[in-house]
């Protein structure tokens, strides 16, 4: 009796060492033949090695087989021992075969022989005939390597791509083939020999079978096309997409409309070898049209069975897929809608999901009744709850936060330990964390743990640091941008870490020197005082507007300011701030500019110094900075400014802020899938006093970077008079009013946590003072933009908008730095 292990035969094994007290039988030899090597065979439990012998190996040195065995001299033999070695040893991709055998079995110990057959190298691979895909981007995508060990597995996944990509580009495959031909050291050469076909393009496509929906119907649910005369319309054959249509768009349109045994009965494609055009001719078999019967819940305790029931239905009409539109009531005797129902099952399990029902299932069950007399077949359709038991959460930790503190982390999260679990939840705390921007993205999801002995999970955020500071430098040569008499060489430095000690601090530092470019801005922000609940910021400042200039002249403020704040006891992510800011603006004029008497220039007013005093609350539960797609935020600001302060003015300013966002669909089923968002905001402020030796406090509108934001118009274009170029280049006393107010609407594709597309509506205006507020008037625009979070300048984006309510209504196009919704 003779006996191995080889890799990939662990039940052999297995029945081996229940018969180890089998004694192998004696094998007949020739008594002239020369004396035979010790019999070998698999080695019994007890079985102690003295030393460790490979045969087989020619490339692999016998040290290295020895260790990716695990095997070593004086090791005890046990059977998952034995099995562990050859895993390991098949792992590592090197051997076609791996054995473990032992001499002297008898004696119950001796040397151990680890068996092996090597996989050739891989000299070359080449692709013969393959002409429209690369055949590189074929080898790197399936695995395949050069100078490798030969892997079957890469190999079938290598033909698999050829066929996969060939029917991506809509050109048939009549063969793939390989072939290994020899070379140097014992190597080979891999081949790959394709024959590729015509380029098929699908002229036309019927469907048979059919009559309760049309072919156009058919055609409309499905993502294969017939050819068109625009150029998105080629007409491209993927046989992939093609099996999708069949398997799941067009049974979903038949669900919809009650026909769920609809099936598809044949396909054939019909080419013409001469010109590549194809005939795709499919057969369906639609079935009864089936109404809704009984509707029941069963299994239910932690939800009301009416609850449940609504869901399903509760129908939503929608306006443009966005969830407005009002509702309708689903009834008996109403077409069968089966998509619809495994959606509601789907929001069912999640409702349990959150409430710590971690294993909750919500099967549905469709019992067809057979038609009456002049009535249609019916369902009778019943939901099976199967609750279990709901969990608890017992630990949340961090993983790869080797710079970032746990506290910074720990601070987004909706969750805490001893909460019921709630998936909602999780995944608001996950993209929260992603918004800190602090990590790589995409963030891998967390990593949940169910114990249910327990009725606990854990929970772990896997994070990786990335670098979040940045330094940037340069030079320019010209003259002042601001209309100032000297030219020659300025330079600026700055400085942006917005994790400071991996504690989530933020320090911004930026130097410009420079003819009429002197300035300079610091500042610093503690979201933790002391690791406590209260954040505090500090800055100093001499600086200009950065990102617009006028004409006509431009300020320097030169002055510091101070905040702290105080999270709301009982209000949930709700803080106060108070802060303070002293500041002295100075006006340069322009060089061609004329400071006469009764002059509306801002530019010509004297120096003045302001003394404020601010009191804001603001309350944030957006899930994400930047993108959010959940959530709203409002807040109130009241500043004091002069008065018993002190200062050159005497003024109250109010500036209020409101936003939600709510999500409208999401473009897959992981919480990182693009999902699209519907947002609303609304911002209003108003002046109570003289600002006038401080205008700069007053409001304007326009643009993205200045003032109030409107896209569709020109920078500070809009004031209390109406639209005005004159007031984008130079601003004047008479573009300034005391009160605002604007709304946007904003409809966002939210691909990755660093890259936004929209669709929006701006709406805003100027008054002269509280008493002339007026929403009827308000100045008009629409347009789409893209928004980038990049690794040096933060976020990036650019709009286009078109004005309706200019004198010559037209596209603006904006530039922004930093966030502008």
């Amino acid at each position: 009796m003779f006996s191995t292990f080889r890799g990939g035969a662990a039940s052999a094994a297995l029945l081996l060492f229940a018969l180890c007290g089998a004694a192998p039988a004696a094998h007949a030899q020739d008594p002239t033949a020369p004396a035979a090597r010790p019999a070998e065979q698999a080695p019994r439990p007890g079985f102690v090695v003295d030393t460790v012998l490979v045969r087989g190996s020619r490339r692999v040195a016998e040290a290295t087989v020895r260790a990716q065995a695990g095997i070593r001299a004086g090791s005890t033999m046990t059977a998952p021992l034995v099995q562990d070695a050859i895993r390991r040893l098949m792992a590592t991709g090197h051997y076609e075969s791996a054995e473990v055998l032992v001499r002297g079995a008898d004696t119950g110990r001796g040397p151990l022989v680890l068996q092996v057959v090597e996989r050739p190298l891989v000299a070359q691979i080449r692709f013969e005939g393959l002409t429209t895909v690369s055949g590189a981007t074929v080898r790197d995508s399936s695995g395949l390597k050069e100078n490798a060990p030969l892997d079957p597995q890469a190999v079938a996944q290598a033909r698999a791509l050829v066929r996969q990509m060939l029917a991506k580009k809509g050109v048939q495959l009549l063969s793939v083939d390989t072939a290994l031909a020899p070379a140097a050291d014992g190597a080979v050469n891999l081949t790959f020999r394709v024959r590729e076909g015509n380029l098929v393009a699908l002229a036309d496509i019927d469907f048979e079978g059919n009559s309760a929906l049309s072919d156009e119907a058919l055609l409309d649910a499905m993502s294969t096309k017939e050819e068109g005369f625009w150029w998105f319309r080629p007409g491209r054959w993927d046989r992939e997409a093609f099996d999708e249509d069949l398997r799941t768009n067009l049974p979903r349109l038949y669900g919809e409309r009650g026909y769920i045994d609809f099936a598809v009965v044949g396909d054939s494609l019909v080419v013409d070898p001469a010109t590549g055009k194809a005939r795709l001719i499919v057969t369906v078999n639609e079935g009864p049209q089936y109404r809704l019967g009984e509707f029941n819940v069963q299994g239910n305790s932690r939800f009301p069975s009416e609850s449940l029931r609504e869901t399903f239905l509760t129908q939503r009409r929608s306006v443009l897929g966005l969830p407005f539109g009002g509702q309708n009531q689903r009834e008996a005797g109403e077409v069968f809608d089966r998509p619809a129902l495994d959606a509601a099952a789907g929001q069912i399990e999640q409702q349990y999901r959150n409430e710590g029902y971690l294993f909750a299932q919500v099967v549905p069950t469709v019992e067809r009744v057979p038609a009456a007399a002049g009535q249609a077949p019916r369902v009778n359709v019943t939901l099976s709850v199967s609750e279990q038991q709901p969990f608890y959460i017992r630990n949340i930790s961090f993983k790869g936060n080797t710079t970032t503190h746990e506290n910074v982390i720990r601070d987004r999260l909706w969750i805490v330990p001893g909460d019921v679990y709630n998936e909602q939840r999780l995944i608001q705390s996950y993209q929260a964390i992603s918004g800190l921007g602090f990590f790589e993205a995409p963030m891998p999801l967390p990593d949940i743990q169910p114990r249910p002995e327990l009725g606990v999970v854990d929970i772990v955020f896997n994070v990786a640091e990335k670098q979040t500071g940045s330094v940037n430098f340069g030079t320019v040569f010209g003259g002042s941008p601001y209309g100032g008499r000297r030219s020659g060489f300025s330079g600026f430095l700055g400085y942006q870490q917005p994790n400071l000690f991996g504690q989530g601090k933020t320090a911004n530092l930026r130097a410009e020197l420079g003819p009429g470019r002197s300035t300079l801005e610091a500042s610093y922000t503690d979201p933790a005082i002391g690791g406590g609940r209260n954040s505090g910021s500090a800055s100093v400042f001499r600086s200009g507007d950065r990102f617009i200039q006028f004409g006509n002249g431009r300020r320097i403020r030169t002055g510091a300011s101070l905040q702290f704040g105080f999270p709301v006891p009982g209000q949930l992510r709700t803080r106060a701030f108070l802060g303070y800011s002293l500041s002295r603006t100075s006006y340069d004029q322009a060089q061609d500019e004329e400071c006469a008497p009764g002059t509306t220039s801002l530019f010509c007013l004297p120096n003045a110094t302001a003394s404020t005093l601010s009191l804001s609350v603001s309350r944030d539960t957006k899930n994400h900075p930047l993108f959010p797609t959940t959530g709203t935020r409002q807040s109130v600001t009241l500043e004091q400014t002069g008065g018993p302060l002190g200062g050159d003015a005497n003024f109250q300013k109010l500036s209020t802020q409101a936003e939600w966002w709510v999500p409208v669909a999401r473009l897959g089923s992981s919480p990182r899938s693009p999902t699209m968002a519907l947002g609303i905001q609304a911002r209003t402020g108003a002046i109570f006093g003289d600002a006038g030796p401080l205008p700069f406090e007053r409001f304007y509108v326009g643009g993205v970077q200045f003032g109030q934001p409107l896209r569709g118009y020109e920078e500070s274009s809009i004031g209390p008079r109406g639209y005005s170029q004159r007031c984008n280049q130079r601003l004047e006393l008479t573009c300034l009013g005391d009160a605002f107010f604007t709304v946007t609407g904003e409809y966002a594709l939210r691909l990755t946590d660093a890259l936004s597309v929209s669709a929006f509506g701006d709406a805003g205006n100027v008054f002269g003072g509280v008493g002339q507020f007026n929403t009827a008037r308000l100045y008009r625009s629409a347009g789409v933009g893209v928004t980038l979070v990049t690794p040096f300048l933060g976020a990036i984006g650019i709009d286009a908008a078109y004005g309706f309510d200019r004198p010559d209504p037209g596209w603006e196009l904006h530039f922004k730095l930093g966030q502008s919704f």
